[in-house]
């Protein structure tokens, strides 16, 4: 079996996207969301993809579309070694060419349908798109996938505002991404912001599809993937997001990326 091989490329000049190609790897990843909207694809093999709708099988033909925030898991079958793409793209830009598709001023992402997307042509274009921009930048990949991104915005997304949560929850989540370097309890932020704490998790689950404690540990991954794309050591890094100590931040990096903060660092290509 040919040795595991992850990449992950961004690009200064077209920051809107980045793109993570692994290969020939068995190794599982723990329920985890990413705050971009994430489309991948298999170039071997296949996986199961667990969302809260419900299992697939994701295999070569099919995109599987993430939007920011959305629990899920992409894990191989009975150790079977598999080789995929996953695209993040950047919410923000996404959310700007909704607007101008639906003339519909909205900073939130419109929802989408369908965590998988079966459609020929639109597939096809997108792992060429990909497997070019893997190779290396050029200015006309990028203007196509910008284009590609705006066709599959037009036929997927369900053209109705995003559901906003109760200001106070907002409220919350804003003092969760503001405090990385800690990790305040359910009692505490139930005490700081008056709510039963009871009520403050299932308000919370419902609006952000998970607790507050893995909300704010996916934002410290998210960070940590950023500082380490900077070359801040894994050990500050660890330090600076609120990780007990490096042990503590690798285990919990690893099985939400299934890499090690060393190996995401070296494999990141800009």
């Amino acid at each position: 079996m040919k040795p595991t091989k992850t990449t992950i490329i961004a690009y200064e000049k077209a920051p809107f996207v980045q793109i993570r190609q692994t290969l020939q790897s068995e190794r599982a990843y723990e329920t985890h969301a990413h705050t971009t909207l994430s489309i991948g694809f298999m170039v071997e093999g296949e996986t199961s993809f667990q969302t809260p709708s419900g299992a697939f099988l994701l295999q070569q033909g099919a995109l599987a579309v993430i939007p920011p925030l959305m629990q899920h898991a992409c894990n191989p079958l009975a150790h079977q070694a598999r080789s995929y793409v996953m695209v993040y793209f950047e919410p923000a830009f996404c959310a700007r060419l909704q607007s101008h598709l639906f003339h519909q001023p909205t900073t939130e992402l419109l929802a989408l349908k369908n965590p998988l997307i079966y459609h020929q042509e639109l597939y096809e274009e997108f792992v060429t798109l990909i497997d070019a921009l893997i190779c290396g930048y050029e200015p006309l990949h990028v203007k196509a996938l910008e284009q590609w991104l705006e066709r599959f915005l037009w036929l997927y997304t369900q053209n109705v505002l995003p559901t906003t949560p109760a200001p106070t929850l907002q409220s919350i989540a804003h003092f969760l991404t503001q405090r990385l370097d800690e990790t305040p309890s359910l009692q505490d932020l139930a005490k700081r912001f008056s709510y039963n704490p009871y009520v403050l998790l299932r308000h919370f689950k419902k609006a952000y599809g998970t607790t507050p404690k893995r909300y704010a540990l996916q934002l410290k991954i998210e960070l940590a993937k950023k500082l380490l794309q900077e070359g801040m050591p894994a050990s500050l890094c660890a330090h600076y997001c609120g990780f007990v100590d490096q042990s503590h931040f690798q285990r919990f990096f690893k099985r939400h990326t299934a890499l090690t903060p060393k190996e995401y660092h070296v494999n990141f290509v800009q």
